[in-house]
């Protein structure tokens, strides 16, 4: 893989006492052998005693030797490392918990166990499954090379200190690097660390990778997602099935892999939910997100927390949702199968539903509710209907029955009306609010965008439950995060008062019905007391 001209971010997650120094400094003293400038650094961990540590490395061509020294930086960032060179496979799971893997990282990793101290606590067996920790680490890499590099370093009469110098190899003869394999040699040569024995163990890693012995799961990873993707087609007719799939393919040429399955789901849903204009319009306001996200170097944990919150709040469950829910065949197969029943038995079902009255004006054309709706929410009107007089419509279709799943097949039928009702109006108007506060604070602060993305979670419900945190969504925009980020902005060069109270908001706001209230009031004090 040919890299020269790029800056080169290496992860190494380590055991502490095990050499990940050694390893790191033959990496470092392997580029500078080939005109590279490059910085390696220990990251703060346990570094004896068997305990997690990590070290990280950047890399540069040296283009011009009179030029200026390049800056490193100390820290590595989620999502923008190339590679993460792991001694141990549950280490690599740390790192990949943090986000530091992504569709451009290669991951080359020893498969072997050091046990955890938390996997050894339980009477029965605590310990992680290698097969979640193979899962992780092909989904989040573009390359993964797995194998025990302990097990071959005994196999051939050395101890576990082997391990480094075999890694080293597997990374080198991947050519995933654009460093040749005399320039490892030499490194390990120059740092006069038990050479004889590094070297040895270098060339058997060398022939163990260019053997072929050796995991390698990029050919599997793809294989997953043609069947992922086949299967979430034939869920759909002939002509919307070839419809997801050319979106799909839109999805892979603009999409890392890590967000995939997440876009293929939402856009079967969507076109399930209406039809595949609407699936369009959700990648067409997710694309202007991710556009931003691009440039942010964050693993695009914005893109993938709008992406899941979008494609739920677009397919909310109003009247023809419901009704389309209830008489899916699939439905009443599973009803059958919870309740154990024979092929010959018969069995009715009764849904008992209670739709209010904004459930049901909700369906038809914003132009003729909105206003009707203006006058019910004057005061003359007010005055002699009183807000806490609710109506609601109680009805028991017999869904089973061909009468009852008539009623609310007739209902579905209604479907392409949608886009022109009340309800979608008042939606999708929250919606674009949403996506224009996300695009907002984004640029802004990483992690405000994060918040502002994951706040969309918030909507959730049917009826007055709905609405309640429809209004708490508006008014955690308006009274809490930009009230907030305007100050800092202001008078600060963070947004960390921001991010502290609005996280508390979300959970004030998921944990009570007055959350909101409790939320502003939060907010309120705490811009009244900087002001002051």
């Amino acid at each position: 893989m040919e890299r020269k001209n790029e800056l080169v971010k290496i992860l190494i997650p380590a055991v502490g006492g095990q050499g990940g120094g050694v390893l790191t400094e033959w990496l470092v003293q392997a580029f500078l052998l080939e005109g590279f400038e490059a910085q390696g650094i220990s990251l703060p961990g346990l570094s004896q005693r068997g305990g997690s540590t990590v070290y990280y490395l950047e890399s540069l061509l040296r283009v011009n030797s009179s030029k200026k020294p390049v800056i490193f930086s100390q820290y590595p960032v989620p999502g923008d490392v190339d590679i993460i060179l792991a001694q141990e496979f549950l280490e690599l799971g740390r790192a990949l918990e943090l986000g530091y893997g992504s569709d451009k990282t290669t991951i080359v990793s020893s498969t072997h166990r050091a046990y955890s101290t938390l996997e050894k606590m339980p009477i029965g067996s605590g310990i992680y499954s290698e097969e979640n920790l193979r899962k992780l680490a092909t989904a989040f890499s573009s390359l993964f090379i797995g194998f025990n590099a302990l097990e071959l370093a005994k196999e051939n009469g050395m101890d576990e200190l082997g391990i480094n110098a075999i890694l080293l190899a597997a990374l080198g003869a991947s050519e995933v690097l654009p460093l040749g394999e005399a320039s490892y040699l030499k490194a390990i040569e120059q740092r006069g660390v038990a050479v004889k024995n590094n070297l040895k163990a270098f060339r058997i890693g060398w022939n163990y990778i260019r053997g072929g012995d050796h995991t390698l799961s990029k050919s599997d990873s793809q294989k997953k997602w043609e069947e992922f993707k086949n299967e979430r087609a034939e869920e759909l007719d002939s002509v919307k099935s070839k419809e997801y799939l050319e979106l799909i393919e839109r999805v892979e040429e603009d999409y890392p892999l890590r967000l995939r399955e997440i876009l293929a789901e939402a856009l079967l849903r969507l076109i399930d939910y209406q039809d595949v204009w609407y699936a369009k319009k959700y990648l067409n306001d997710l694309h202007s997100v991710y556009d931003i996200d691009k440039t942010m170097k964050g693993g695009f944990r914005v893109t993938e927390l709008f992406a899941k919150n979008l494609a739920l709040w677009m397919s909310y469950e109003d009247g023809i949702r419901v009704a389309e829910l209830k008489i899916k065949p699939e439905r009443f197969k599973r009803i059958k199968e919870e309740m154990r029943l024979r092929d010959n038995q018969v069995f009715h079902v009764i849904d008992y539903l209670k739709p209010d009255a904004y459930e049901i004006y909700g369906l038809f054309p914003n132009i003729l509710v909105a206003p009707i709706i203006r006058f019910t929410e004057s005061r003359l009107f007010q005055k002699f209907w009183p807000q806490n007089k609710k109506i609601t419509f109680g009805q028991k279709p017999v869904t089973t029955s061909f009468l009852g799943s008539l009623r609310l097949w007739f209902l579905t039928r209604f479907k392409f009306m949608r886009p022109y009702s009340h309800r979608y109006h008042n939606e999708h108007a929250l919606i674009k609010k949403y996506k224009t506060n996300v695009e907002k604070f984004t640029p802004l602060s990483y992690e405000i965008g994060c918040l502002v993305a994951k706040s969309g979670q918030m909507i959730k419900g049917y009826g007055n439950v709905r609405r309640r945190t429809m209004n708490a969504f508006s008014r955690f925009l308006d009274n809490i995060i930009n009230p907030l980020a305007e100050f800092e902005q202001k008078n600060r060069r963070s947004f960390n008062l921001t991010l502290e109270i609005g996280e508390q908001s979300l959970k004030l706001i998921s944990t009570s019905t007055d959350g909101i209230d409790k939320a502003e009031k939060l907010a309120s004090d705490v811009l009244q007391g900087k002001a002051a």
